[in-house]
């Protein structure tokens, strides 16, 4: 099967996957969701927050440039699997960011675990989940680079889910930026088996 070809295939059932959730939700239309994103109510992160998720999807973005030959070809284009990409990074952002912020840490929160024990799980689990991209072209080494690299990025994002007072806003906006930049380069990379 072409590159381009799985990693549409891998956008698209991504995006579909992520969407029940938040379809979900908006169709219930329930309030607390919405509030609990950061953007119309809630917690909207602090001044230090924002700066430290921009900060941090600029340099991860730069550093996947710099790394990745499909990225850096791929970052500033515009065709199809970027359109798909873009769409995919919005659900990618809220899903994610509500599942490895919200959901595990203050899963672990709840349970006693300190700042430190929450920011460890959630990166740990944020890169073993991106790991599983480096075996789209059946690379144990990609995998391995793709949830290194990863888990210092989920590292970076819960870090700012903290100084935000909890927000997920800077953290999904920071997911999004990162994702609608590098993808489809990442993926296709992942795809032929090409390791950082």
């Amino acid at each position: 099967m072409p590159s381009q070809v799985l990693v549409a295939l891998v956008l698209g059932g991504a995006t579909f996957t992520m969407s029940i959730p938040i379809g979900m939700k908006l169709a219930g239309r329930e309030p607390a969701f919405i509030a609990g994103l950061g953007f119309s109510a809630g917690p909207r992160g602090s001044l230090w927050a924002w700066f430290a998720a921009v900060l941090l999807a600029f340099g991860y973005v730069f550093f996947c440039i710099q790394r990745i030959p499909e990225v850096a070809g791929h970052w500033h284009t515009l065709s199809w699997l970027k359109a798909l990409s873009v769409i995919a990074a919005i659900a990618a952002g809220i899903v994610e960011e509500g599942i490895f912020r919200r959901l595990i840490m203050d899963g672990v929160a709840r349970i006693g675990g300190s700042t430190l024990i929450q920011i460890a799980v959630s990166a740990v689990a944020f890169g073993i989940a991106h790991g599983t991209w480096g075996f789209l072209g059946g690379s144990l080494h990609a995998a391995i680079s793709a949830a290194g690299a990863t888990t210092v990025l989920g590292a970076g994002l819960a870090m700012v889910y903290v100084m935000g007072g909890r927000s997920l806003a800077p953290c999904i906006v920071a997911h999004f930026l990162i994702d609608s930049v590098i993808e489809p380069g990442l993926l296709l990379s992942a795809a032929s088996g090409f390791h950082a």
